[in-house]
């Protein structure tokens, strides 16, 4: 099965704001049968020059769910906690790991 992807890459820049949304964020992913494959961590830049200092990577059972995610209004409600202590971007991905 093809699964849905959120892809993240984010530099915080207000810890308090950032904090508030990161306490709430892992229940709405949860609600939508999302879960955490990378939350910061060690990062090993190999090539280029990345502009944000932190990866998240949500794996969604597919595309049609990443999307419901990101367009729910739980969701919507906190992101303005993070937009306000965050600069970066989010994008969804549709794709397959293999193991």
């Amino acid at each position: 099965m093809v699964k849905g992807y959120l892809l993240g890459q984010i530099t915080i820049s207000d810890k308090s704001q950032y904090k508030i949304y990161d306490s709430k964020i892992g229940k709405v992913i949860e609600e939508f049968g999302g879960k955490y494959l990378v939350k910061g961590g060690l990062r090993m830049v190999k090539e280029g020059n990345p502009s944000f200092q932190r990866d998240v990577l949500v794996e969604f059972k597919d595309i049609k769910t990443a999307q419901r995610f990101f367009s729910s209004q739980q969701f919507k409600e906190i992101s303005k906690f993070r937009k306000a202590g965050s600069s970066g971007f989010l994008i969804l991905v549709e794709g397959q790991l293999n193991s």
